[in-house]
């Protein structure tokens, strides 16, 4: 399984790329926004796991099919993009904030096992 999440707003852009390998995620961090660093760091066996469930509830495989992708495409809207790789294929989805997912709160959480401060990547986030 490998997971790709981008993030581009006024502040700048933030790439995180996380990979399973025997049961644990490997990540990599790079980010122009100041209130992230640029990093690469491991999850243990059992936070793996919790991020692998929190995906699967996710549901990001379904994404494109159940909501509305885009706003009006203004050109400085804050953006995302998600890639989920796995054993049954490839899926791409990406919005504008306010255009999220039913179920961009779990892949947020997820995230926050790996960065701390991911509720920025919200709409509700403090920005």
């Amino acid at each position: 399984m490998k997971l790709e999440y981008y993030f581009d707003c006024l502040d700048g852009q933030y790439r995180f790329t996380g990979e399973l390998s025997e049961g644990v995620l490997f990540y990599n961090i790079d980010s122009s926004i100041a209130e992230f660093e640029s990093r690469q760091g491991r999850l243990s066996n059992e936070d793996s796991e919790v991020f692998i469930r929190l995906l699967h509830r996710a549901g990001i495989e379904k994404w494109d099919e159940c909501y509305e992708a885009q706003g009006e495409g203004i050109e400085d809207a804050i953006s995302w993009k998600v890639k989920l790789t796995d054993d049954e294929g490839s899926y791409v989805s990406q919005g504008e904030e306010s255009f999220e997912p039913y179920g961009y709160e779990y892949l947020i959480t997820a995230l926050k096992l790996c960065e701390e401060k991911a509720d920025y990547f919200a709409a509700a986030g403090q920005r």
